[in-house]
């Protein structure tokens, strides 16, 4: 056998009889007087069978150095005693690897314990090693999980542009986990600023990969989704909002990531405000007018990835004057207290309302801060996006303002 057991006795009738047993059912014993750790050898025992005798002569500061030895090298222990009758509370200490051997002379009872001991051994090294291995692909999965979320905050845009009377601000505030917000802004020709938020469902890897690839999807760079070169002046042909997630439809069935998402896409018109806009299973973006009204602009279709052959209908609707228009995730509305309360959308609005006469990024800042303070204690589980677009004349001091 390929076990290497270790027989440690100062009673030379013990030995000879728990060698002779061992020989019988086929294992080979190395004997020893006095205690032997199990490192000293050259080949580490795997079972180590013990005269409690040892510990009366020797005393507990040596036995419990022995016993350490022992659990670094994963020796099973097989403790037995035939001058006194077994104390259970003196081999506790052997626990998890210990078992006491109450008749030496018989070899069934030698070997019924002898292979316990050694099916214990050995699950326990195999249940280290998938702990090991387990703590390795957690260490590999975090560092993958910041690497992912570093990526996505990366296609956030670092500042609020403003593009004629077209000004923007916005708030992202990712939750711990890898979210699948998403957002971005730019100007695809003097009269169209592109503007879209998208959520993907879930967290982790796979969403982070579809946030990177709807990103690339509707990039001006990579993509030709959202602007399409032609043959006829002037060149290019700018994609309706309906068509442009019908494309984002065919592009990602649920069968290619398992991820659904949900996007707001719009199309405006910097200097007139003609906006064209397009939802997909996303929370209808919020037009506060200038004189309090409040509109939802709740136009589109289902979530991307569902296979609808309902198609996505278009909305159009122009912003005058003094109108703020806000688009959002469902981590706002569906941030929940303590009670599992959720904030929901009458809620969003009338903070809105209620700081309208602030500027633009006040407004955001402190509907966000009455969201948290309505959650308490509670903390966001999702990923916090709420964008801004005020269509407004300014001075030249207030364009140079951070919005």
């Amino acid at each position: 056998m390929s076990q290497h057991i270790l027989l440690i006795s100062p009673s030379e009738e013990n030995g000879d009889l728990l060698s002779a047993g061992l020989q019988a059912l086929g294992y080979a014993a190395t004997r020893f007087e006095t205690l032997i750790k199990p490192s000293t050898q050259t080949h580490p025992a795997s079972l180590c069978i013990i005269d409690l005798q040892l510990y009366r002569e020797l005393g507990p500061v040596l036995w419990e150095d022995w016993l350490r030895d022992c659990r670094v090298m994963h020796t099973a222990c097989l403790a037995f005693d035939r001058t006194e009758p077994p104390d259970s509370s003196r081999i506790a200490s052997l626990e998890p690897l210990s078992d006491t051997l109450t008749h030496i002379e018989d070899p069934s009872h030698l070997r019924d314990k002898i292979t316990s001991l050694l099916t214990v051994r050995k699950l326990s090294r195999q249940l280290e090693a998938t702990r090991h291995q387990l703590a390795s692909f957690q260490a590999e999965l975090q560092e993958a999980l910041q690497s992912a979320a570093h990526i996505q905050r990366t296609l956030i845009p670092l500042y609020c542009p403003n593009y004629n009377n077209l000004h923007y601000s916005w708030r992202f505030l990712p939750s711990k986990q890898v979210g699948g917000d998403l957002f971005n802004v730019v100007q695809l020709d003097e009269e169209t600023v592109m503007t879209y938020l998208v959520d993907v469902s879930g967290h982790g890897l796979s969403s982070a990969m579809v946030t990177v690839s709807v990103h690339q999807s509707l990039s001006l760079y990579t993509s030709q989704i959202v602007k399409q070169s032609i043959e006829q002046p002037p060149y290019y042909q700018i994609t309706e909002p309906h068509k442009v997630l019908q494309s984002l439809e065919t592009e990602y069935p649920f069968e290619r990531f398992e991820e659904f998402f949900t996007i707001s896409y719009m199309l405006i018109n910097p200097q007139n405000g003609q906006i064209r806009y397009c939802n997909a299973g996303h929370p209808p973006p919020l037009l506060l007018r200038c004189d309090g009204s409040v509109e939802r602009l709740d136009k589109g279709g289902t979530i991307v990835g569902m296979g609808s052959a309902l198609g996505f209908e278009e909305g159009r609707i122009r912003l005058q004057n003094g109108d703020r228009l806000f688009l959002y995730t469902d981590g706002i509305t569906e941030h929940v207290d303590a009670n599992g309360q959720i904030f929901a959308e009458a809620r969003l609005q009338e903070q809105l309302q209620k700081h309208s006469a602030e500027t633009l990024d006040d407004t955001i800042q402190n509907t966000l801060i009455a969201m948290r303070q309505f959650g308490g204690s509670s903390l966001p589980v999702d990923d916090i996006t709420l964008i801004g677009i005020e269509f407004a004349q300014r001075t030249s001091s207030e364009e140079t303002e951070k919005v």
